[in-house]
């Protein structure tokens, strides 16, 4: 049984998610439907791209995965699979799978046989219209070549590596801040020295876990997926510590005094 899993920002009040699992369903009732998440901010792109980039890989070999956050639904832009060998990604092409492209080897399929369109097609509804019966032909066994023609122009964004400035001060990226307001960064343990650093001049110890942080302090651990948290224990005020931060908001650490932290407790 073949899991396809959905991850939109359609939310859950309406019946978009139900009417894409009808139209699978419809053509292959054996495969197995998984909801990633339908939260998604609206219209985040690059929201979808990170929490895609990292969740795709947990799932069994032959998944197919559906991104749609379409801000450009009904234009010119193209609906496209990408295939890894491993698995089958369907959705627009704006840039929603670009963290795919960084860590896979791929080939990128733009969608226009008849047979992966519902007839008629509508200009606001291309998840369920176009990337719905896409993803459950080739869960049938359809191979992504015969839905369209290969392209080499699509779109993407890079998301800046984490670097290293004169040793002791390391500059990154924040990838996104989930719903318990914890900050979410490109860094990785291999750049983290010490038990802490500073951040904005704030002293900010690091933590193995959000139990040992201290109730309306900032803190930071290394989180499950190895990037670099910054977390107020149950508090998640992190953003009222960190005025004006976003995803793609840039983050700068000073590790040029470890002995100035506090150990871990």
């Amino acid at each position: 049984m073949l899991t396809v899993t959905l991850l939109t920002d359609f939310g859950l009040a309406d019946t978009f998610i139900a009417q894409m699992k009808g139209v699978m369903l419809s053509i292959n009732p054996e495969i197995n439907i998984v909801d990633m998440t339908h939260s998604i901010e609206p219209f985040n792109i690059r929201h979808a791209a990170v929490a895609l980039g990292m969740s795709y890989k947990y799932f069994p070999a032959g998944t197919i995965h559906i991104a749609v956050v379409d801000p450009g639904v009904g234009s010119s832009r193209r609906g496209i699979i990408v295939d890894t060998g491993k698995y089958c990604f369907v959705g627009p092409d704006n840039g929603i799978f670009s963290i795919i492209y960084a860590e896979n080897k791929y080939k990128v399929y733009h969608i226009t046989d008849k047979r992966a369109f519902i007839n008629p097609t509508g200009t606001t509804f291309h998840g369920r219209d176009v990337f719905a019966p896409t993803s459950a032909l080739i869960s049938k066994g359809m191979r992504p070549e015969e839905l369209g023609p290969p392209v080499i122009d699509y779109n993407f964004f890079k998301i800046t590596p984490p670097s290293n400035i004169g040793g002791n001060t390391i500059t990154g990226e924040v990838l996104y801040i989930d719903r318990f307001g914890n900050v979410i960064t490109n860094i990785t343990a291999a750049f983290i020295t010490g038990c802490g650093f500073k951040l904005d001049g704030r002293l900010v110890s690091l933590k193995e876990n959000y139990a040992q942080g201290q109730d309306g302090q900032l803190h930071a651990l290394i989180n499950s997926d190895g990037y670099l948290e910054l977390f107020v224990k149950q508090g998640g005020a992190v953003l009222k510590v960190m005025a004006g931060v976003r995803a793609g908001s840039t983050i700068t650490l000073e590790l040029d005094s470890p002995d100035e932290y506090p150990k871990i407790i």
